[in-house]
This record gives structure tokens, C-alpha cells and sequence, in this order.
């Protein structure tokens, strides 16, 4: 049979697919490209972002504010404006912002026992951290504000 020649009775060609499978293939191969793209973006390692160092101008603007409102605190539970517990958990937050803004260590959302695993570099924080949890988390308010209060001012004035 030549080329030229008519298909014999009887013989259909075959079916063309429809367009529609054509993109569903696509669309699935895009679909999985982009799950490899994904999770080789999330889990890929992240850059460790040093903060800035501190200026000896700013740290002791910091340490001239927060002495200010860790004082502000004190003076409020003296007067009964807040309660001991509540002195005692504002007291907690100030330190450990403080220490976060000098050294970028996130210090606000650490527990007792993550401080005291960092280190002896720490140890001030967890001291002080340590000092206020019988009064933040107690069953009773406790009146160990001044110590606390004292115990705080004083990383302050040493934290660098």
C-alpha cells in the first residue's frame, strides 16, 4: 500500500486527547514544582540577624529609662495603685526587655529554665527572674517588692 493510496474500509485513526488533559498534566507538574519550591524555601537555613551594638550614649539612656520606670513601678504598688503580683510580673517584663534591647537576646518570651541554661551570662537575669516568680506566680502575694526591686535596678546598672 502506498502512502497516497485511501485507508482500506473499515480502518478509523485514532482520537485525539481532549485540550483539557493537556492542562491538567501542566497544572499537576506546576503543582509539584511549586511543593518543591516550598519546602526548599521553609526549611532552608535562616540568616542570623546580629543586632547592632549598643552605644555607650544609648545604653545609658536605656538604663536611665528603664531605672525610671522600674522606680515608677515600685512607687505605684507603694501607693496601692497596683497589686504585688502585678508590681512584681512589671518588674519581670522591664528587665527582660531591657536585656533584649542591649544585647538582642529575646529574654521576654524565655522561661526560668531556658535563662538559666544560656550561661553565666544570663545569671543576672535569672536571678532577678527568679526573685520575682514566688511573687508573679505564687499562690499568695508575697511582699518582696523592694528586694526585687532593688535586685532589678541593680542589672541595669551592670547589664552591657
Amino acid at each position: 500500500m502506498l502512502a497516497a493510496d485511501a485507508p482500506p474500509p473499515g480502518f478509523y485513526a485514532p482520537d485525539p486527547y481532549a485540550a483539557k488533559w493537556l492542562w491538567i498534566g501542566v497544572g499537576a507538574l506546576a503543582l509539584v514544582a511549586a511543593w518543591y519550591v516550598w519546602v526548599w524555601w521553609s526549611t532552608r537555613e535562616k540568616k542570623v540577624v546580629v543586632p547592632p551594638r549598643v552605644t555607650p550614649d544609648r545604653l545609658s539612656r536605656l538604663r536611665a529609662d528603664y531605672t525610671r520606670q522600674i522606680d515608677l513601678v515600685l512607687d505605684r504598688a507603694a501607693a496601692g495603685e497596683i497589686s504585688q503580683r502585678r508590681a512584681h510580673q512589671q518588674l519581670s517584663v522591664l528587665v527582660r526587655h531591657f536585656v533584649q534591647e542591649v544585647s538582642g537576646i529575646h529574654a521576654p518570651t524565655m522561661t526560668l529554665t531556658e535563662l538559666n541554661a544560656r550561661g553565666s551570662r544570663m545569671t543576672p537575669v535569672s536571678e532577678v527572674v527568679g526573685t520575682l516568680y514566688p511573687g508573679e506566680f505564687g499562690p499568695r502575694e508575697t511582699a518582696t517588692l523592694v528586694g526585687a526591686g532593688t535586685v532589678a535596678k541593680q542589672v541595669v546598672a551592670r547589664w552591657s
